[in-house]
């Protein structure tokens, strides 16, 4: 059994948690031209509400939300990232690619920040 989602200066420290949330306001304010305050709580709205599209990143372990119908319980493992498909491997080993959008329906529970030669082995 897994925990409840945790908030993500739990998950990564929140030294991380605040490098991870300010370089996200820097690409808001500087690709979206949106003021610093703006961007800030556009970010925050969307990391405590688990935006995908916001927190989607490789070393990532997600479980399905418990509204989620239909999905196998496990963890979900993010391997890598492209603008809008991601590339997931399941406890069993076993890679597929799903849409970015499918991610909404799990949380994420682990974030490994530091996952030497994963991606190599991909």
């Amino acid at each position: 059994m897994h925990s409840p989602a945790l908030p993500l200066d739990l998950l990564v420290g929140p030294e991380r948690a605040g490098q991870f949330i300010g370089a996200l306001v820097r690409e808001l304010t500087s690709s979206d031209l949106l003021p610093e305050p703006v961007a800030f709580r556009a970010v925050c709205e969307g990391v405590l509400a688990g935006d995908p599209f916001l927190l989607a990143e490789p070393g990532q372990a997600r479980i399905p939300r418990p509204d989620a119908v239909g999905l196998a319980p496990g963890l979900l493992f993010i391997i890598r990232r492209e603008t809008d498909q991601l590339t997931v491997e399941d406890e069993d080993g076993q890679r597929r690619q799903i849409p970015l959008c499918a991610l909404a329906a799990y949380q994420l529970d682990q974030w490994c920040w530091a996952r030497p030669g994963k991606e190599a082995a991909s």
